[in-house]
């Protein structure tokens, strides 16, 4: 035990998108010396076992990565351990979490084995229409999606024929000499995902802890996300540990990028207000833009904007009612569930954790790290 309470951060690994549920998680496990992956559907205590481990091991002074799921943004979806490069995660997501990895390094849990399935299996035609309620919502989300990106491309596409290259040009020479040269690595997040409760940001949480932040704004479409991008592609060229957080609408566009090593955030902040710190660089693009009249574009694309947050609207709301299916399932499933056993479980993964950590501290001190 390391004896006093050891940090904890929040990130989202998840967001529902126009092409459907998109996940980092894959990216992220890979290379890490020990995974066990839950197995089970809504209700047999996955998110349970993953918030509770996460909090002991933090009571206990480990540093945890939270990693927060689009589906249910007060669930967990995985716990990672940093310092002994290991995670716990939930394995029934819409994306296969597959223990392809070397033998040892990777454990499957299956919850399921502490349901009672005899029990359980009465209740499958009602288990089953309710997972076609929840696939139904998903996909009726997803269709919107699309149409939100849709009225976003039209409102980049406005002002991006204003775009001043020369300026926008000049910017990029002047920020990209101000960063710092460290070592090579990448980790890719989501800076915001698409949920039930609308679009959660957690880009104020994670960018505070920063030296310095270069805060980009303007109009959609006069090139945040790309100058962010190609400052990004420069810093990792020269070496440094970055991470990516994407957004949670477009998983290809970058909302934010911290590079970790110099404690330096690069923030697209769009329409989000964020709480401006002494050592924050605004960064105005909109400068770049010729002969364009913001209020003018408002009040031409107001209806525009309002048919934007309207669909927005409905993903929230379809988001909503594929949400309390998945409860209802979860209500069911629970009542057939072991849970002592459980316990039982996840306070042996504990230990064997703990044990591990131990063992990577104690080499570490004695390579004289």
């Amino acid at each position: 035990m390391l004896g006093k309470q050891g940090k904890v951060r929040y990130v989202f690994t998840s967001s529902n998108t126009a092409g459907g549920y998109c996940s980092f998680m894959p990216e992220l496990l890979a290379g890490l010396q020990k995974i066990f992956i839950l197995k089970g559907p809504a209700g047999t205590g996955k998110s349970s076992f993953l918030r509770l481990l996460g909090q002991s091991m933090a009571e206990q002074g480990y540093e945890v990565e939270v990693w927060l799921s689009a589906l249910n943004p007060l669930n967990p979806e995985g716990i990672y351990l940093p310092q002994m490069e290991a995670a716990v995660v939930n394995g029934s997501l819409p994306i296969t979490i597959d223990p392809g990895y070397p033998a040892g390094r990777a454990e499957i849990i299956n919850l399921e084995d502490y349901r009672d399935r005899k029990a359980a299996a009465e209740k499958g035609r009602d288990i089953l229409e309710l997972v076609q309620r929840v696939e139904k919502h998903h996909s009726k989300a997803y269709n919107i999606l699309k149409s939100v990106i849709q009225t976003r491309e039209e409102l980049r596409q406005l002002s991006a024929r204003h775009l001043d290259n020369s300026k926008f040009n000049q910017i990029f020479q002047e920020l990209e000499a101000r960063l710092a040269e460290e070592e090579v690595r990448e980790r890719h997040y989501f800076a915001n995902a698409v949920t039930a409760d609308g679009i959660i940001s957690y880009i104020e949480e994670l960018s505070t802890p920063c030296r310095k932040r270069y805060i980009f704004k303007g109009p959609e479409g006069c090139g945040k996300s790309t100058m962010i991008a190609e400052l990004a592609r420069k810093a990792a060229e020269k070496g440094q540990f970055l991470e990516y957080y994407h957004s949670g609408l477009e998983p290809e566009r970058l909302l934010m990028v911290i590079i970790s090593s110099s404690q330096t955030a690069l923030i697209d902040i769009g329409e989000m207000e964020i709480n401006l710190k002494p050592c924050d660089l605004l960064v105005d693009l909109g400068k770049c833009l010729s002969d364009y009249d913001c209020s003018l574009l408002g009040m031409k694309n107001s209806q525009v904007y309002r048919n934007h947050e309207a669909m927005l609207l409905q993903v929230q709301d379809e988001l909503e009612n594929a949400c309390l299916a998945v409860k209802k399932i979860k209500k069911i499933n629970a009542s057939f569930m072991d849970y002592d056993s459980i316990d039982k479980k996840r306070m042996e993964i504990e230990q064997e954790l703990g044990s591990e950590l131990s063992k990577c501290f104690c080499n570490g001190i004695e390579s004289g790290l």
